[in-house]
């Protein structure tokens, strides 16, 4: 997995690189242009030397990228350049004047405009952000302010780089200090940077690739969030010619109430067509009646009793369409579920039950042994187990995650895209996996389905959860490359890609 880095460890890791193992700034600087140059090669091929670009710096080190990157275009032919340092020649950080100086001393033209051109933007074909880097701490001011508007109008009209980081972005929390740049494209530096690949940045950053510009892949110090990708995802246990239904586990579904049927119904699906050998609906009779007739005939359906326990094994889903009916029984069956060592995905209505009831819900999960219990919620659902705003939980999802996880004391997906998956004492994972097609309901109760079959199928919480949050993304994106758009995805139509995304993974 990807190491994920602050913007004092990545300042950590550049100072170690330069001054313990003697790699000058400059160099590095000249790695990171010649990233981005790259990522418009790719964008343009052989017609980038008939573009028009405007370059716009800052004065510190992200500046003297962009500059470095002016000064690479030009040797490659590419002339028709406007190259703007917004700011003042006396506040440049060395490196950015140095690479200011080569600029002139080239013949190279640079300006200090005081406002944004309306005919200058409108001519150009690309725009690299080389305004602000990682060190950014507070909203955007005057001048820049400004800058960035206007790049923010040719959003999806030009090509826009982001040098490191969308200028304006917090890269530690993926928060937008007053504006942010809409790139593209982000070619970020070194390491990726927390604060890309969660939460409301995923609305910034555009594409993001990683330059490691020549710094050393060894981190000298503990890191506490990884990026989880495609190289990543490890097959399922193996299938032997043997194996029956028994083999690939039991899950069992605590049943909807009848105005939330389909929720319990599609998480019974996530769990069969993921693999799981058995699955089960287990609630009163009434409610067992009710939807008998809407299920498809792989699902079973059992009266919750003390009976059921008696199993051997299984794991326990409750949550989707649960309602908030019935509390005492549902966190009874619960408690039981944890005593006799099954292991438990918890989402929806039971997280909105557990908010009402905490001291309850503490005193039973508290029973649980490690890696037992897991948390899906979306940041409504987290927002109200820790009695905060949701605007809190999305200003910074690691530290709330991170949060939840201790005053739980298990595991906690917290859904939305780049889903953040933390234990109480593991390294936060993040998957950024999955488009706007899984914004519909049923997608999360799909998830509880996919992920309760990886557990039943031997697979721990640790190795279980983010491949199956990726899994359920690849799923979607999958859907939207078969019919052409996210738009009019619907949960049914994830669980019959779910074969097709899983046969992908198995041919690896």
């Amino acid at each position: 997995m990807q190491p994920l880095v602050t913007s004092h460890q990545m300042q950590e890791i550049d100072r170690r690189t330069i001054s313990d193992m003697g790699l000058p700034e400059l160099l590095l600087m000249e790695h990171a242009a010649l990233g981005v140059v790259k990522a418009l090669q790719q964008r343009f091929g052989d017609l980038l030397p008939r573009t028009r670009g405007i370059i716009l710096a800052g004065m510190g080190n992200n500046g003297g990228d962009a500059l470095a990157v002016a000064r690479i275009l030009d040797s490659i032919g590419v002339k028709k350049i406007f190259v703007g340092v917004l700011g003042t020649s006396k506040k440049l950080k060395p490196s950015t004047k140095a690479q200011s100086q080569i600029l002139g001393k080239l013949g190279i033209p640079v300006f200090w405009p005081k406002k944004p051109d309306l005919e200058l933007f409108e001519s150009c074909d690309w725009i690299i952000d080389g305004i602000f880097g990682t060190g950014l701490t507070r909203d955007v001011q005057a001048p820049y302010l400004q800058w960035i508007n206007y790049t923010n109008q040719y959003e999806g009209k030009k090509w826009i780089i982001s040098i490191d980081v969308p200028s304006g972005l917090d890269s530690d929390t993926g928060q937008v200090c007053g504006k942010a740049v809409k790139a593209s494209q982000t070619v970020t530096l070194g390491f990726i940077k927390k604060g890309l690949v969660t939460g409301s940045a995923a609305d910034y950053v555009g594409l993001l690739t990683l330059e490691p510009i020549q710094i050393p892949r060894l981190i000298p110090f503990s890191v506490n969030a990884f990026l989880y990708g495609a190289q990543d995802a490890i097959k399922l246990p193996q299938r032997r010619p043997t194996s029956h239904k028994g083999t690939f586990g039991h899950v069992y579904v605590w049943a909807p109430e009848d105005d939330k049927q389909g929720a319990g119904i599609l998480t019974c699906l996530g769990a069969l067509r993921s693999g799981a050998g058995l699955v089960t609906l287990v609630g009163s009779k009434e409610r067992l009646k009710a939807i008998r007739e809407r299920l498809p005939p792989e699902i079973m359906t059992e009266e919750a009793s003390e009976n059921l326990f008696k199993n051997s094994s299984g794991v326990w889903v409750q949550g989707p369409g649960m309602g908030i009916k019935d509390i005492e029984q549902s966190f009874a069956f619960l408690e039981k579920a944890i005593q006799v060592g099954w292991k438990c995905v918890l989402d929806a209505d039971l997280l909105n039950a557990a908010s009402s009831n905490l001291a309850t819900f503490l005193k039973i999960i508290k029973k649980s042994g490690v890696d037992q219990v897991i948390l899906t919620p979306h940041p409504k659902e987290a927002a109200r187990l820790l009695d905060e705003e949701v605007r809190e939980i999305e200003r910074d999802r690691f530290a709330f995650v991170k949060k939840l996880a201790e005053k739980i004391n298990c595991s906690i997906v917290l859904k939305g895209k780049g889903t953040l998956i933390q234990s109480p004492e593991r390294p936060c994972v993040v998957v950024c996996s999955g488009d706007t097609g899984l914004s519909k309901g049923g997608t999360g109760d799909l998830l509880a389905g996919v992920l309760a079959s990886f557990l039943a199928q031997g697979l721990s919480i640790e190795l279980g959860a983010p491949l199956a949050v990726y899994i359920h993304g690849k799923v979607s994106e999958r859907v939207t490359q078969v019919f052409g758009h996210e738009r009019s995805t619907l949960a049914g139509d994830l669980a019959n890609q779910i074969i097709e995304v899983l046969r992908e993974l198995e041919s690896q």
